[in-house]
């Protein structure tokens, strides 16, 4: 197995963790500031400077060492002259079941049936209750 697949199967293993989670957004978050540091070419000094913190604090926070809270993700955002845009997107999660379905005797001369597998993303689902939802008969 290779790096790569072995990467995709923890993905896959951990995708509902919650600690997982947490992680993975303190990676995003801390990419990103480093990469908006990069585009304004400023230094860890630099930001500590403009929040009015030490060097040593930057480090631990782009290290994922800190509890990010919103009062700092705010103080960061002002240092780093951008709005601190924070939301709720919808998830496309699937969910599979089986639905039995039976080959008709009179048609087929057999008495044999078999099991389809379908997928419904929640997305999909009808808010209302009334249209019935999008189903894909899964590969």
């Amino acid at each position: 197995m290779n790096d790569n697949n072995l990467y995709q199967d923890l993905m896959e293993e951990f995708k509902d963790d919650l600690d997982f989670k947490v992680e993975y957004k303190i990676l995003e978050l801390t990419e990103n500031i480093c990469k908006i540091m990069e585009e304004k070419k400023m230094n860890r000094a630099g930001l500590a400077t403009i929040m009015e913190t030490s060097k040593a604090a930057i480090t631990k926070m782009l290290n994922g060492s800190t509890n990010f809270t919103l009062k700092r993700l705010l103080k960061v955002a002002i240092a780093l002259d951008k709005d601190l845009d924070i939301g709720f997107k919808e998830t496309k999660r699937t969910v599979s079941f089986d639905v039995k379905t039976e080959t008709i005797p009179a048609l087929t001369k057999s008495e044999s049936s078999s099991w389809t597998t379908f997928s419904v993303a929640w997305a999909d689902l009808p808010k209302d209750g009334k249209e019935k939802p999008k189903i894909a008969k899964a590969a």
